[in-house]
């Protein structure tokens, strides 16, 4: 079997895994032939994609996590805010995941639109708890650790309906709202004496960032609950890789990217490295291309999340993972970037075309690195670069109305801090910031803060990573991963 998006499918394909509506009604059966009136109706109601049989992914088995029927009555738990029952799931989700040996998730959840509350917090549970075991937790841990998951984001259910399944994005006023849920969430669980306090703590901390950008008490690092920073990392990863009504999923080589580039700033280290040993780069089932064009589908991972085992057209199977005699075949990478920009970094003040786009203002001296940073940027933002201090403020001089500057720390003789001090002094705090830096210490983290950075990003730049954060500085908004 083998994972297809939806806007792949072809009438005729055969169903390899069922799918369920959001009240866990059974939709289309397994085996089931696909119709172009199904495609269309699983498009319209929002699912993303769904595992078929045929030719290419034959001997290929994506093990169910844990069973449909746990999942569902996970949902159901949660739908119907049956607290005890959540508290038993919880228990069934660690026994089941333990006695069946899964050391790592394999299986794309099948989900609407309208689902994605309920289904979100069992994956995070499910996600959390295999992450946990990966972490070397015990079982009492375990158990602690997928109960605060499955309850991360029980708040949300006492939001309006309206905000929480809006089909577009929230407004300022209605993602404040949103960022109450960890406080919620625990009001909900404050008397009940068989949650633990340490899963009252991960529930309501679960949003705390590394840097202290995080909430709803923007804790640092060591003050920041394990179980908590292992909930962020699941959590934030099965919301990118949800499709929503205002967003396509990224891939989970997409998100593990994300997760990269966010190490020490948004999520720890270590639970980062932890969790790419849990959850494969590419999953089994997913289709992919090689770097000789060849279509091909993962068959098994490997030690090395980058080269797996995969079969190709015609029933071949290649162990990437065996380089001596595979060493120049590779998996393409998901997202491929083309520029016609040169690496010559100009200030371009004299030379702007006319340009209804967002204008981002690169302020760096190291060419290749924003030569990269700007072929990333460039299809969805008027980007210009300058090199010094100097020229980014003349730049301002003359167009002082930029939506974002991304500003090196160790820009030229006067350093990012103080120039963007001197840019406070001029401009006020009009202007959002974007600090770029190859360090990440608390110092620099602390004065990046004090500058009022609306975000912070470390070198070497992951291009998903500073793609989606300077969306969001752009927005204001963060409700992706909320």
């Amino acid at each position: 079997m083998r994972y297809l998006k939806i806007d792949e499918a072809k009438p005729g394909m055969v169903l390899a895994r069922a799918v369920y509506d959001s009240n866990n009604r059974l939709l289309l059966a397994e085996n089931q032939k696909l119709t172009a009136e199904y495609i269309r109706k699983l498009n319209l109601w929002g699912y993303p994609g769904f595992y078929i049989f045929d030719e290419l992914s034959e001997g290929v088995e994506v093990e169910e996590t844990i069973s449909i029927e746990l999942r569902n009555r996970g949902v159901e738990a949660i739908r119907e805010k049956n607290i005890d029952e959540m508290l038993d799931v919880a228990k069934d989700i660690v026994d089941q995941i333990l006695s069946n040996g899964i050391m790592a998730i394999d299986m794309i959840d099948l989900r609407t639109y309208d689902d994605y509350t309920y289904r979100h917090s069992v994956n995070v549970a499910v996600i959390a708890t295999i992450l946990g075991i990966g972490m070397g937790l015990k079982k009492s841990q375990l158990e602690d650790l997928c109960t605060a998951a499955i309850f991360h984001d029980f708040g949300k259910l006492l939001i309006a309906s309206d905000i929480l399944n809006k089909p577009a994005r929230l407004t300022v006023e209605e993602f404040n709202i949103i960022k109450k849920h960890p406080e919620l969430s625990l009001s909900l669980l404050k008397k009940r004496p068989k949650i633990s306090d340490e899963c009252k703590m991960a529930v309501l901390y679960h949003h705390e960032n590394e840097d202290g950008s995080g909430y709803p008490e923007r804790l640092t690092s060591d003050e920041i609950p394990l179980f908590a920073k292992i909930i962020h990392v699941a959590d934030v990863y099965d919301a990118l890789t949800s499709k929503r009504p205002y967003k396509e999923p990224y891939t989970p080589s997409e998100s593990i990217e994300y997760l990269m580039g966010g190490s020490n700033i948004l999520f720890d280290e270590k639970v980062v490295r932890a969790f790419m040993g849990c959850v494969p780069v590419y999953p089994k089932g997913v289709t992919i291309t090689l770097s000789d064009e060849r279509l091909a589908v993962v068959y098994e991972n490997n030690a090395n999340p980058l080269r797996p085992k995969v079969r190709v057209e015609g029933g071949e199977i290649i162990d990437l993972g065996d380089e001596s005699g595979n060493l120049n075949l590779t998996v393409n990478p998901s997202t491929v970037v083309e520029t016609n920009y040169s690496n010559e970094m100009t200030a371009l003040v004299t030379e702007e075309k006319e340009d209804t786009r967002k204008v981002i203002l690169i302020a760096d001296d190291d060419v290749e690195g924003v030569s990269f940073v700007r072929a990333v940027l460039a299809k969805d933002y008027c980007v210009r670069v300058v090199r010094t201090s100097e020229d980014v403020l003349s730049y301002l001089d003359k167009k002082s109305n930029i939506d974002l500057l991304m500003i090196d720390v160790d820009l030229g003789k006067h350093g990012g801090l103080r120039t963007v001090e001197m840019i406070r002094e001029l401009y006020g705090d009009s202007i959002k910031v974007m600090f770029m830096s190859k360090k990440a210490d608390r110092q620099t983290v602390v004065e990046c803060r004090k500058a009022n950075a609306v975000d912070y990003i470390l070198k070497p730049i992951q291009p998903i990573y500073v793609a989606t954060r300077v969306r969001m500085a752009i927005e204001g908004l963060d409700e992706d991963l909320s």
